[in-house]
């Protein structure tokens, strides 16, 4: 009868050990795929678009840049080009910001500044960076490779009123962690179009320390996009909101206009 009782229970224990492994095994693939599904939603082959970015200090102090940018995804790599010119202020209009997204190496980076009429690349640490001294990133502007990432599927819950899925995405490797300055993120899906309408990032500590929330979304011919962002650093409640407008999709973009030789 000991026996019995005993055998049971350890049999008891590994079954639940087993279902908890399948269980987190299955997790991590729905997570995934779900992930997945964010960064393969249908896109644009390239876009036009003006840009407002507001920065506001903890004290309510009001910065304000307009950009116009222009990008383009090369349909077989599934890379992106980028190019954002500032047209206000007056201090930094002209200055010009390019983007050449790689899948299997660190992205190219540069900024070209009137005053000297040369551009200088960005350092692919410096992607972790502000953007134009802003509270989002040179990566969150440029995006994030699926593949750096690891994600585990938390729970699912309601998020302003949608059903979303809540994703951990955790950093595979060290270097990472240095290009994007995150080490892991929590995001939150919605089911019904694979939008990402939060993202929690934690930095090279595992410390939460901002918030990254999408305010407004719209669908053109066909296409959802993010048209009001907000960047929120919790330590001192900084933020900086980016707004698109008069946005244009598949208008057939040069590759010229994102070559090294334009931007000068």
């Amino acid at each position: 009868m000991i026996k019995k009782i005993f055998w049971g229970k350890v049999f008891g224990v590994g079954a639940l050990v087993g279902v908890l492994c399948i269980v987190q095994l299955l997790d991590a693939q729905d997570a995934s795929k779900i992930m997945w599904r964010v960064h393969h939603r249908p896109k644009w082959r390239d876009m036009h678009a003006f840009m407002t970015l507001e920065i506001i200090s903890p004290n309510g102090n009001k910065r304000i840049r307009k950009m116009e940018s222009w990008s383009k995804t090369d349909p077989k790599t599934d890379e992106t080009k980028m190019l954002i010119l500032f047209l206000e202020p007056a201090d930094i209009k002209g200055t010009k910001f390019l983007l050449h997204e790689h899948k299997n190496r660190d992205d190219d980076m540069w900024i070209y500044i009137p005053a000297i009429r040369k551009a200088k690349r960005i350092a692919a640490s410096g992607k972790a960076g502000p953007f134009m001294g802003s509270d989002f990133s040179n990566y969150d502007i440029g995006g994030g490779e699926y593949e750096d990432w690891s994600y585990k599927l938390l729970k699912e819950e309601n998020y302003d009123g949608a059903p979303c899925w809540v994703i951990e995405a955790i950093a595979k490797n060290k270097k990472v962690v240095k290009k994007s300055g995150y080490s892991k993120m929590i995001k939150w899906v919605r089911k019904d179009n694979y939008m990402v309408v939060r993202t929690d990032c934690y930095d090279r500590s595992g410390e939460l320390f901002k918030r990254i929330l999408t305010n407004k979304m719209e669908q053109i011919a066909g296409i959802w996009f993010e048209t009001e962002m907000t960047a929120v650093k919790l330590e001192n409640n900084r933020k900086s909101i980016m707004k698109f407008e008069k946005i244009q999709v598949n208008i057939g973009l040069p590759d010229r206009m994102f070559s090294l030789r334009a931007l000068e």
